[in-house]
């Protein structure tokens, strides 16, 4: 498609961001003296070969990282095994998941392009781009088991992946902690100054503002549910009884998941008994 890859837009010096069709992802670039930084590689092998060209516009591509499992970020990594990537542990196992398997089927890539970063990070590692570092850091599950930020200290700007999204509502699936992913967006705002600017996995980026009330509102998502499980709602009725932070659609695609948690934790709803007075 013509239209696949946008144009290259500049964040702020030296960092740099395209989105890739059809799921309107962020495909960041980060220049240094000696070195340039890719993040994620888009939706599949061949997308991730045109944005490697694209990439060469800006400059040549020497290290690459993926921020997580899902395919819009991670299927084009085939496109880069000559270089060092990275990628969180868990994709290890995830690569063994009949849902990756299944989402290559429908896109029709063949599983044996599905490659393994060349070096997979439990906590955080840090690229030297010269003049420029990309530190690039696990904050705890959240949207995934695996997610990874990209934090670039000189120029303020910090790559999220999808535990921050301004095109849509953030994106609750099975893979995600809903429970930890506050704490995980605690871990990016404990580093951001005034002034930063972040690059969510899909829209445009955003500031810390932002950043604070997005957070604010999955931790009321799950304080919600949490409370109405107490109170012995059931899941079909929690969205009528509940005082959401998203639209519909967004909540009721997470109350199976939220209720699983919890469940998880033991907590399920039950009956409340009708209280008598006291005669």
């Amino acid at each position: 498609m013509a239209s696949e890859l946008s144009d290259w837009i500049r964040v702020t010096h030296g960092v740099w961001r395209l989105v890739a069709q059809p799921e309107h992802v962020n495909i960041g670039l980060v220049v240094g003296d000696t070195g340039a930084l890719l993040i994620d590689t888009g939706s599949w092998p061949e997308q991730g070969r045109r944005i490697r060209e694209r990439a060469a516009e800006v400059a040549d591509v020497t290290h690459v990282v993926v921020t997580h499992r899902h395919y819009d970020h991670f299927f084009g990594l085939a496109a880069f095994t000559d270089l060092p990537t990275i990628g969180h542990a868990s994709l290890e196992q995830d690569l063994a998941d009949p849902v990756v398997l299944e989402e290559a089927f429908e896109l029709r890539i063949d599983p044996a392009e599905l490659v393994l970063p060349s070096q997979l990070v439990h906590l955080a590692t840090t690229v030297d781009l010269g003049g420029v570092r990309a530190e690039i850091v696990h904050f705890g599950p959240g949207h995934t088991a695996g997610d990874l930020v990209v934090i670039v200290p000189e120029h303020e700007v910090v790559f999220a992946g999808d535990l921050l999204e301004s095109l849509d509502p953030p994106q609750f699936g099975p893979e995600s902690s809903i429970a930890a992913w506050p704490a995980a967006l605690d871990g990016i705002l404990g580093i951001l100054g005034e002034d930063a600017l972040i690059v969510p996995g899909h829209g445009d980026p955003v500031d810390r503002v932002f950043a604070f009330d997005q957070r604010a509102r999955i931790s009321a998502l799950y304080g919600q549910a949490e409370y109405l499980v107490k109170q012995g709602v059931a899941e079909e009725d929690a969205w009528e009884k509940g005082d959401w932070p998203f639209p519909e659609p967004t909540v009721r695609a997470a109350l199976p998941l939220l209720y699983a948690e919890l469940a998880g934790k033991g907590l399920i709803p039950r009956e409340q008994l009708p209280v008598r007075p006291l005669s």
